[in-house]
């Protein structure tokens, strides 16, 4: 009888070591470290359409961290807001573009063989405007972008006539640039849950 009983004590500790696997000394669930793996940032552009975040919530002003609703190993594309200078060509975006005819001193001339266009005009910039002497005062206030950034650049400059035209007249190539002060950038997310 006292083999029996031993056995069954033994018995019982083993299944309720067992119920109690997957718990805390305190009855309890066990709790899990939830934690974000984050792959090496990539740069995406400053075009907020071109971007797609496929993490919960869909943000892509900020960064995306792990919650536990997210199972073990769960994997998104998080995409979120940077500061700072974007890409070359993409640094300024056009606010305004006028091309016309005047009767003027073709001063100051534009660089040889650019096109009567804005994005030739950049180009020709090597896409900086902070130090150039095509820059032009203008009336900020005008543009309600240049008034939330106050980092608006305009640049002016001449074409000059064709000689082979009657009365021909300089070509005025005039360009106002808004600073793009933020791009996006993306990486791949893991999420986990370690026992703790």
């Amino acid at each position: 009888m006292k083999k029996i009983a031993f056995l069954g004590t033994a018995f019982l500790g083993v299944f309720l070591l067992g119920a109690c696997a997957g718990f805390n000394t305190d009855g309890q669930a066990p709790r899990y470290r939830v934690s974000t793996e984050r792959e090496p940032a990539y740069y995406l552009g400053t075009d907020a359409e071109k971007v797609q975040d496929t993490c919960p919530g869909n943000d892509i002003l900020t960064q995306y961290n792990c919650s536990k609703k997210q199972e073990n190993g769960f994997v998104c594309f998080d995409v979120y807001m940077a500061q700072g200078s974007p890409a070359p060509q993409e640094r300024y975006t056009l606010l305004s573009q006028k091309v016309e005819k005047q009767s003027v001193s073709p001063e100051p001339q534009c660089p040889a063989g650019m096109k009567p266009d804005c994005a030739s005009f950049l180009k020709e910039m090597k896409y900086n405007l902070e130090f150039s002497w095509y820059l032009a005062n203008f009336p900020s206030s005008s543009f309600e972008q240049c008034r939330e950034t106050y980092d608006c650049k305009r640049i002016d400059c001449f074409l000059p006539p064709d000689p082979t035209e009657e009365n021909a007249q300089a070509t005025l190539v005039s360009c106002v640039y808004k600073r793009n002060q933020v791009f996006f950038v993306g990486s791949d997310v893991t999420c986990r849950q370690t026992p703790r």
